[in-house]
């Protein structure tokens, strides 16, 4: 059933139709989706639990991209700076550069490297971002819940993700937000690590589409109180006390199918490996890396944003006259 919405960013264009087509990228530039703007009265929706019908994406095939950026990569180890910790089951590659010691691990590729492989990054030189140990997960026994306002509230495996949902597989970028931090800090002093121009990878993701992962659990309306979709991950962090790491997205960035917003399980043709959220992360594209959340184990729709301490202090930007001290006697007025 098609629904028409009004498009404040398109309305008042000078020479804009009352119709418009807007073509999503392709590799090879042919339309793959779209989307129908008009000029008539705004309708609200009530439920977002119906079908609707999707242009065919049409399949592309990355081995040959993926298998040539692989070529020259050095073989990844059991690193002895991991020895000891939480984290030296781990096989990482050697050349990675680490930024916060010995643990957790944080650390981006050589700008050499990055360059040397081209556009697709290899998994194993992709960037890594850890707020503490990684979950040793299995793909057997990992599910992810999907609850709050929704009328069906689920536990998915592994084996159903990749079963009973379509998929979508592409090439993103992923920035860490304090990407060229190091640079930053000598201009003015943050409380973040330093960050070299490294914290920035392109992979192709495989993973189902968060939008029929809610339809099929029934998402409540706007109206009634769905506002927020967040993401949690498992480990239990250092951070507000033992909190999980998590963030959330509008619902209508969730439920936006043109963004192209999954569950990812494989990256570059294989299962994730564990820096990078092995079995299941989020890749929300034209979002911070920090939107990403690794290893997650719930999706909830709530009325309001994460209560995550992660999504509240970190990653914040905030105004000239303002410093980290000040932002957080203010309490929450100046988060990100």
């Amino acid at each position: 059933m098609a629904t028409s919405v009004e498009n404040r960013r398109f309305l008042h264009e000078p020479g804009l139709s009352a119709t418009a087509a807007i073509r999503s990228y392709s590799p090879n530039h042919q339309r793959v989706a779209r989307l129908e703007v008009t000029t008539r009265k705004k309708v609200v929706v009530d439920t977002y639990d119906r079908d609707t019908s999707e242009d065919e994406v049409e399949e592309f095939d990355y081995s040959d991209a993926i298998k040539k950026s692989n070529s020259e990569l050095e073989t990844s180890v059991f690193d002895t700076r991991d020895a000891g910790t939480a984290d030296q089951w781990i096989q990482r590659n050697p050349s990675m550069v680490r930024l916060t010691g010995k643990h957790p691990f944080n650390s981006e590729p050589p700008l050499t490297k990055l360059m040397q492989h081209g556009f697709i990054t290899p998994a194993a030189l992709h960037y890594v971002r850890n707020h503490g140990s990684v979950p040793n997960a299995t793909w057997e026994n990992w599910t992810v819940e999907i609850c709050g306002l929704v009328k069906r509230p689920a536990r998915f495996t592994m084996s159903q993700l990749v079963t009973e949902f379509p998929s979508r597989e592409f090439p993103a970028t992923l920035v860490c937000a304090g990407n060229r931090r190091k640079e930053q800090n000598l201009t003015k002093q943050t409380i973040g690590f330093n960050w070299g121009a490294g914290g920035v990878s392109t992979s192709v993701w495989k993973g189902v589409p968060l939008v029929h992962i809610l339809k099929r659990c029934g998402i409540y309306s706007r109206k009634k109180g769905a506002m927020k979709v967040c993401f949690e991950g498992a480990e239990d962090l250092p951070g507000g006390g033992g909190s999980k790491y998590g963030t959330s997205i509008t619902v209508e960035v969730a439920m936006d199918p043109t963004r192209d917003i999954i569950l990812a399980y494989m990256q570059n043709g294989e299962k994730l490996l564990p820096d990078h959220g092995f079995p299941v992360r989020m890749i929300i594209p034209g979002f911070i890396g920090g939107r990403m959340v690794k290893w997650v184990k719930r999706i909830i729709v709530t009325t309001s944003e994460s209560e995550s301490y992660y999504h509240y202090k970190d990653n914040r930007v905030l105004p000239s006259h303002i410093d980290a001290e000040l932002a957080n006697s203010e309490g929450n007025v100046f988060r990100w």
